[in-house]
């Protein structure tokens, strides 16, 4: 056929087998190819008539129409499973969460969108000062199902499994918490790390008719006694007692919107180390 074993060929064109036209694909039919090696040869195999004519059935076929296509498919499929793989990997480690309430003001207003990771929680203990997303407990589910019967005309409204609160932990395993009937909070005898009477007064004192003012009680083993950063209107630790620590899902560490409080997720919040008795 005029080629030699080993040599890279360029394809020059491909002639049709019956009207010896050049086409642009191999045929169904025998075509032909002309071909040309792609580097000069030793002058022993060089020759001057360049390039030659080879039948297409002299040509060895790796991939066949048939092959192609199942690799093509497979291929497909492949790239599909790594996406979903990796986007069920991610969901796993991180996830976004929208503030629906007032409860955490000014750290977290209404309508941020915080970026949460959930690895930390699985690998070491949350300790004071440390802001949390949590699965509610049953006490936690059956004040927001009352709350939104009552304002939707005895028409219950069950807090979904899924559904996510956030506060900021301020007594951890051993500590004892005293309730005040103000619905102030000390820790072992002190006032709590961290200002929580920034945000908005609720001018009725409305979070004074559920908490259990004068209350006393050591949290226990592997539970947390949490708050939100705003006291005036958050339902917390004060109402429902302690959380367990497997309640809890991830922190927040990126705020995504808006644009203009970008950043770490507490940046433009309360620094921790102020004291509340420091006002």
């Amino acid at each position: 056929a005029g080629v030699y074993p080993g040599v890279e060929y360029r394809v020059m064109r491909i002639l049709a087998p019956s009207s010896n036209n050049t086409v642009f694909r191999t045929c169904q039919d025998e075509a032909t190819l002309e071909l040309k090696p792609v580097y000069s040869l030793v002058p022993e195999l060089e020759r001057s008539d360049w390039p030659v004519a080879v039948p297409q059935s002299f040509l060895p076929k790796l991939v066949t129409p048939k092959m192609y296509n199942v690799i093509s498919a497979a291929g497909s499929l492949l790239t599909a499973l790594s996406a979903v793989g990796l986007a069920y990997v991610l969901s796993l480690l991180f996830s976004f969460y929208v503030i629906p309430s007032k409860s955490m003001d000014p750290t977290f207003r209404v309508g941020d969108v915080l970026l949460v990771e959930k690895v930390t929680p699985k690998v070491r203990n949350v300790g004071v000062n440390d802001v949390v997303l949590f699965t509610p407990p049953p006490r936690l589910v059956d004040i927001v199902a009352g709350s939104a019967g009552k304002a939707q005309g005895g028409a219950s409204s069950p807090v979904s499994p899924r559904d996510l609160f956030v506060k900021r932990v301020a007594a951890t395993e051993g500590q004892i918490v005293t309730t005040a009937s103000d619905a102030s909070v000390r820790i072992d005898g002190e006032v709590p790390e961290g200002r929580r009477d920034l945000c908005e007064a609720e001018p009725l004192r409305l979070i004074e008719k559920y908490v259990n003012g004068g209350s006393k009680i050591q949290v226990g083993e592997g539970e947390l006694f949490v708050l939100g950063d705003c006291a005036d209107v958050s339902v917390d630790s004060r109402v429902w007692g302690t959380l367990r620590g497997d309640n809890v899902m991830g922190r927040p560490v990126w705020r995504v919107w808006p644009p203009e409080r970008f950043g770490f997720a507490e940046r433009g919040g309360t620094p921790p180390g102020i004291n509340a008795a420091d006002n």
